[in-house]
Formats: structure tokens, sequence, C-alpha cells
């Protein structure tokens, strides 16, 4: 199922069953729900156009068609669709544990979209935005090369990163707003007793825009997608969150403040301090690939590795794809990942 029928169906489900709509009907409101482009939503309020579900009001917003909504309640029970499969995070999940195994490894597009059921032109978008992202290396006449994880790699990042992003809130001092403080502050909960701990990240990336230099911000969009995506794909545990939560906030509070020194030598430390995290993550997934190895009784992966040279061995091997399983909205046949 395509965004653009997704969103059809669900608004739909929504009009028909006389349920709240998602938000204003604007396109804009609208993108922002699902979190998409324009474009799907385009293609989609043009079809309940046509289909005369929706009509255009003067103010340029959307409105239920007013026969619909003065319907009584539909016989037929309308189901609200399942979500469409987020492919970049279904090939992002498969690339994270390539990673583990420490080499470089080539992805083979026919393969894995095979696998997937998915068109090649579809998989090399994807593989495009990973690449952008910094997840997976696109390599010229070689293909897409899964980036290998290790821990000198990561003490390599974190220490350009410590010199990058301080850089970066010195840059931004002068064009930090307020408000926009709180609201970080505010998302950023801590440990209590009486709530969960919730930690929202999006500090260092507006410490990061608000710079306004485009190197420090070409850093970041190369090389910091890798270990996003590992604290995505790993749940860390309340008691880390909670620290995270509570070094953000001392963060954010001396910049509210104005102790700009001290919040610049909280970051350095709050970042320096994600070490210990990041070896936590890599050793969770670890341990987890570990686990349904011995249970299924097969290996992480399936691949061709790199070996000195520029010749390679065959390694027939499958992949277990479900143990980052994080959502009930996956296709049951795509847990093999195919390499060469």
């Amino acid at each position: 199922m395509s965004l653009a029928n997704y969103i059809e169906r669900d608004i739909e489900s929504r009009i028909r069953n006389h349920r709240e709509l998602p938000c204003a009907m604007t396109l804009q409101c609208l993108a922002t729900h699902y979190n998409v482009s324009l474009t799907p939503v385009r293609e989609a309020t043009e079809s309940l156009l046509q289909r005369g579900l929706l009509v255009k009001m003067g103010n340029r917003r959307l409105a239920v068609s007013s026969h619909l909504a003065d319907m009584p309640l539909d016989s037929e029970d309308h189901l609200a669709p399942p979500p469409p499969i987020d492919w970049d995070q279904v090939i992002t999940r498969h690339i994270l544990l390539l990673s583990l195994r420490g080499e470089a490894i080539f992805m083979r597009e026919e393969a894995l979209a095979e696998r997937l059921e998915i068109g090649r032109t579809l998989l090399r978008q994807v593989f495009s935005r990973l690449a952008g992202a910094g997840i997976i290396d696109h390599v010229p006449r070689r293909g897409w090369r899964v980036r290998p994880l290790n821990e000198a790699d990561l003490a390599a990042y974190l220490d350009v990163r410590i010199t990058l992003e301080k850089r970066a809130l010195e840059l931004a001092i002068p064009r930090l707003v307020n408000a926009d403080l709180e609201t970080m502050l505010a998302g950023n909960l801590p440990l209590d007793g009486s709530s969960t701990p919730r930690l929202d990240n999006q500090l260092h990336q507006y410490f990061i825009e608000k710079s306004e230099n485009r190197y420090i911000r070409d850093f970041f969009a190369r090389h910091g997608g890798y270990y996003r995506a590992l604290f995505d794909y790993a749940a860390l545990g309340a008691d880390v969150i909670a620290e995270m939560a509570t070094q953000h906030r001392q963060i954010l509070s001396d910049l509210i403040k104005g102790e700009n020194e001290r919040a610049i030598s909280g970051l350095a430390e709050h970042i320096r301090s994600q070490q210990p995290a990041v070896k936590q993550v890599i050793s969770h997934l670890e341990s987890q690939a570990l686990k349904m190895e011995k249970t299924q009784g097969f290996s992480p992966t399936s691949s061709f590795r790199e070996q000195p040279g520029n010749q390679r061995t065959e390694v027939a091997e499958t992949e277990a794809d479900s143990v980052l399983e994080t959502s009930s909205q996956r296709s049951p046949d795509y847990q093999q990942t195919y390499t060469e």
C-alpha cells in the first residue's frame, strides 16, 4: 500500500464511521500528522475530492461533504487501514545487524529487492536516503557498502563530534530562542519516581542548525545518522534515558539562565558520557543477534566477506531480522538480508 492510498483510506474510514478527523484539513497539517511530504497528501485528497467525500472550502481548507456529514452511521464496518511499511526502517534494521560483523559488506540489490518483494527502484531510493544520512556508503561501480561497527570508529567519531558540536553551540548562542529552549526542556523528563523518564534529543540538531555553519552541518549530515540509528533501534534502559534527560535539562537550563560557558562545558561532558551508552547499545544488539543464532540455528547475516587483495569468501548465513523487531506493522516476509 502506498502512502497516498493509506492516507486516503484512513480519512475515508474516519468520515464513514463519523470519527474525528486527524487534524485541520489543510495539506500542510495533514502532511505533519502523517509525517510525510505534501505529495502523497495531495494525491489522497484529490482522490477523495473526485469521489465526493471531501469538498474545497473558500479558505482553501477541505471539509467533509455535507451529505456524508449528515448521513447515519454506515452499517458496513469501514476498518482503518494498517499503516504502510516504512522501508527505510526495515532496511536500516537489516544494515545495523550486518554492521555488527565489523566488516565491509556490499548489499546485493537484486536479491534483497526480491526477498522484500519490492522494486529495485524503490530499494535504490531507500539506499540513496540512507547513504545521505551516513548509514551506508555508496561506492562508485561497486554498490552499497555497510559500514562496519567497531569501538575505535565510535571513539573517533565522538572525539570529532565533541569539537564540532561545542563550536556549533558557541556560534548558535546569539540566535537561540528561549521559547525553543523551554520546549526542549519540557521534553526531557528525569526519573522522579512518579513518571516514566522521557528523552528529547532535538537540542543537538537545533544547535547545529542555529550555528549556520554549513561545514558543521555537512559533517553531521554525513556521519551522524549511523549512531542516531543505533539508538533508535535498540531500547535504552530507563536509567540511561533518565541520566541523558537530566544532562539535557542542565544544558538547556544553563542556556536559559545565560550561563553559556557552563552549558558548553556540560554539552562536551554529555557527549563524552555517551560512549558507554553506545557500547551498551552495541552489546545489546550483539547479544540479541547471538541469542537468535543459538535458538534458531543460524547466524545473523548472509554475506560475502571482503578479504585483503580484493579476494572474497562466500559465507552462506541467514539474517534473523526479527531480533530488532520494533513494530507489529512489519511484513512477515522480509527476514533475510542478502549481501555480496
